[in-house]
């Protein structure tokens, strides 16, 4: 009985420890391009929230006034960035809509016009 222990408590100790050093190994090393998902990707609130944090920073008197006033410059130009190419995805969304309905409009008043014209030539 005594060796059948030693045997099970060999073998948990020799995988755990396989466990443990395999990642040292191991090669698996992932492009930094590639390692970017849709999870990682930057949006307006974590800007916002990092600038909300800086100033948290500077008022413990973390961080200096000037590296406090430079950080927050470059977040509120890149949340600028953010809006300006959201605002240009949505534009660029809405911008086929309304010329479909010109393009709509521009064919009924065709219509109107021919069947006014009908109207004319019969009556």
């Amino acid at each position: 009985m005594d060796y059948l222990f030693l045997i099970i408590g060999s073998l948990v100790i020799i995988t755990c420890f396989y466990f443990i050093i395999s990642p040292f190994f191991s090669s698996g090393e992932v492009p930094a391009g590639e390692m970017e998902t849709e999870g990682e990707k930057l949006t307006l609130e974590q800007v916002y929230s990092a600038v909300n944090e800086l100033e948290m920073d500077f008022l413990m008197k973390k961080i200096t006034r000037e590296d406090f006033e430079k950080l927050k410059e470059d977040y509120q130009l890149l949340a600028a960035e953010m809006l300006k190419k959201e605002r240009q995805g949505h534009m660029a969304k809405h911008l086929p809509e309304s010329k479909k309905k010109i393009k709509d409009a521009e064919a009924e008043a065709e219509i109107l016009r021919e069947l006014k014209k009908l109207r004319q030539q019969k009556g």
